[in-house]
């Protein structure tokens, strides 16, 4: 009879799943790269099979590996959520939660709606904007929690994680040899602090640029970069597979980071908003959120 199958390694073994990488999932698990080999040895010795298949430092399922993380993933989710129900007060009300769109994707809200299914009694409303209008909305307690960029509020946020922002064009599209520049960028009026350091680092380098379109809304800048209007700086996670990343070899700036971080109103001291706020800071600065962010179809580099 086999034995029970342990949480922890099921655990490494989903996350080395998810990234393709024991180096990338050794950073996530905040464990060293040797451990996890051991782990996923003795998995492997248990269920007397392998379950991964290693070229060069990317590490792919075998077909096992396929079904094992079908049920690995479900275990996992089944565990947290033991816990994190019995851990939840019966705290009732509503929260109003405020998300930076880039990372308003599916990943986060089914984590939002893994807390409604355990604390039934509270209500979420969730808006989803700019960080520059987060900011001014937590600072005036208009929310109550909020996701963002930290560059925009001198108020305390607790970190969560890094998300990287890139420039890409159309996959169908070269403008390697254009003058002026086309750019996609935000509004002047909502202004991307990244953006604005990357444009002028392009005229510090001597490059001619035209903005030819501008949003505040990510999928209006995913449209215009697909449909080949120009070359955007976009977050890495919502870049997808009809786009190309470009990088310094291509001339351009280095990309920059966003401090991604969670927002406290200072009227927000409830038990609703107590409980919702210390949920999402066990699992979002655990980097489940990130890890699965990273499985999205991405784009090529070029």
């Amino acid at each position: 009879m086999l034995e029970t199958l342990s949480i922890e390694q099921l655990r490494t073994f989903v996350t080395i799943a998810e990234t393709g990488s024991y180096t990338e999932a050794a950073a996530r698990l905040y464990r060293s790269q040797p451990a996890l080999s051991v782990q996923i040895k003795r998995l492997e010795e248990q269920l007397d099979t392998r379950l991964f298949d290693r070229s060069g430092r990317t590490s792919t399922l075998t077909e096992t590996g396929k079904v094992l993380h079908g049920y690995a993933v479900r275990i996992l989710e089944l565990n947290e959520e033991a816990l994190a129900r019995l851990s939840l007060t019966e705290a009732e009300g509503t929260v109003r939660v405020g998300v930076l769109e880039e990372v308003a994707h599916g990943s986060l809200v089914r984590l939002l709606t893994r807390f409604g299914r355990l604390a039934t009694g509270i209500r979420i409303e969730l808006e989803v904007s700019t960080s520059w209008e987060l900011a001014r909305r937590i600072k005036s307690n208009d929310l109550c929690l909020a996701i963002a960029n930290t560059a925009y509020s001198e108020l305390p946020a607790t970190p969560l994680w890094e998300e990287a922002y890139v420039w890409a064009r159309s996959a169908e599209s070269d403008f390697s040899d254009a003058v002026p520049l086309p750019v996609i960028i935000d509004p002047s009026d909502s202004p991307c602090v990244g953006c604005r350091s990357a444009m002028q680092a392009l005229a510090d380098q001597g490059v001619a640029t035209e903005v030819v379109f501008s949003s505040s809304s990510l999928l209006a800048t995913q449209a215009a970069i697909r449909a080949g209007l120009g070359l955007g700086m976009i977050a890495e996670s919502a870049t997808t597979s009809d786009m190309v990343v470009l990088g310094t070899e291509a001339g351009l700036p280095e990309p920059f980071s966003a401090h991604i971080g969670l927002y406290r109103g200072s009227d927000a001291r409830g038990e609703a908003a107590a409980s919702l706020h210390e949920f999402l800071i066990n699992h979002l600065q655990h980097r489940e959120f990130a890890g699965a962010a990273a499985m999205s179809s991405g784009p090529t580099t070029g």
